[in-house]
């Protein structure tokens, strides 16, 4: 990532429905959730809502929690520290040292889909990816 210079890319998990983004580690060591921006935390943001406005699993309004946390009612995106603190996470990372504005996609409930969802998996994601991508030109 230093050696090409790239502005845009994703991390992509599972076992949660929410799109994170930096800064992931806490201001405060000691705090294990707390709320904090970057200095270009409303280009996260706007990337965040692009792809979870586009993910069709997160945009379903009758959906439920996938655990503890309700995601839906902040738009399906968090600061990723005011979630849960990582320290040294891929997204801090790309900011701090690449120039690349990357954020982290949770994209099912299910840790670990069985072989036979993962076409509806797909379905449930392939706009919210390609949507993303074209983010690349847009020059915010």
């Amino acid at each position: 990532m230093q050696r090409y210079p790239f502005v845009l890319s994703a991390n992509l998990h599972g076992g949660e429905l929410v799109v994170t983004y930096p800064f992931d580690m806490t201001r405060t060591y000691w705090k294990a959730q707390e709320l904090t921006p970057t200095a270009d935390d409303g280009v996260f943001r706007w990337l965040a809502t692009v792809y979870a406005t586009s993910n069709l699993a997160m945009a379903r309004e009758e959906r439920r929690p996938c655990h503890y946390d309700d995601f839906a009612r902040a738009g399906n995106i968090i600061n990723g520290a005011n979630w849960h603190t990582v320290p040294g996470s891929m997204n801090d990372f790309s900011y701090l040292h690449t120039n690349c504005f990357e954020i982290t996609v949770e994209l099912s409930c299910d840790k670990f889909p069985h072989a036979s969802e993962l076409p509806a998996e797909w379905e449930n994601n392939r706009e919210a990816l390609l949507l993303y991508m074209e983010q690349v030109g847009a020059g915010h």
